[in-house]
């Protein structure tokens, strides 16, 4: 399993963020995590990122510990959380060059050709995208990354129905490639 979470719990002082969560991912696979709001899926996700820790239970990617060896399950990565922040003052070509420049395995002409699947216009500056454009563009930056999993925390929410028909598409491209993805949504 490149993915594996044994009682895996998160608890805050007000609310249990998820309980008792065993599951397992085969590599290669594409596996959903459908819930509503509030259901635990990001915080499933960034515990498996090492991002939080968890209030008991285990939870292994790619063969590390997520508490203990969250860099190294960084390094066989690509995350997209819910909400991604990007550099406001950059325009969509500068932000995808900065990013493939950060980490190894990342493809900048791979970003720019997804960014024009999406039909991304590359020029614009960041603080005058709108939300949906912004999402293309942290897709952009995620799914040209060379890596064994790709988490995207939802990734079609703001896009419209053909943005998220490519969406799927470059999902199932990915999986073709052999890597594998973890996928959430609150809509089917």
């Amino acid at each position: 399993m490149i993915v594996q979470t044994t009682h895996l719990s998160k608890h805050y002082p007000a609310t249990h963020a998820l309980s008792d969560c065993t599951l397992g991912v085969r590599s290669g696979e594409v596996f959903g995590l459908l819930g509503p709001n509030g259901a635990g899926k990001t915080t499933l996700l960034r515990l498996l990122m090492g991002y939080i820790k968890p209030t008991s239970g285990s939870a292994t990617v790619v063969g590390f510990d997520c508490r203990s060896q969250s860099l190294e399950v960084r390094k066989h990565t690509a995350y997209l959380p819910g909400e991604a922040r990007l550099f406001r003052r950059m325009n969509g070509r500068q932000v995808l060059s900065f990013f493939s420049r950060l980490r190894t395995g990342s493809h900048e002409q791979s970003a720019i050709r997804i960014a024009d699947r999406l039909e991304l216009d590359l020029t614009r500056q960041v603080a005058r995208m709108s939300t949906g454009m912004r999402q293309k563009l942290a897709l952009a930056a995620v799914l040209a990354t060379d890596c064994e999993l790709i988490v995207l925390d939802e990734p079609t929410a703001n896009l419209d129905p053909t943005a998220r028909a490519e969406v799927l598409t470059l999902v199932r491209e990915s999986q073709a490639a052999g890597r594998t993805v973890i996928f959430s949504s609150h809509v089917l």
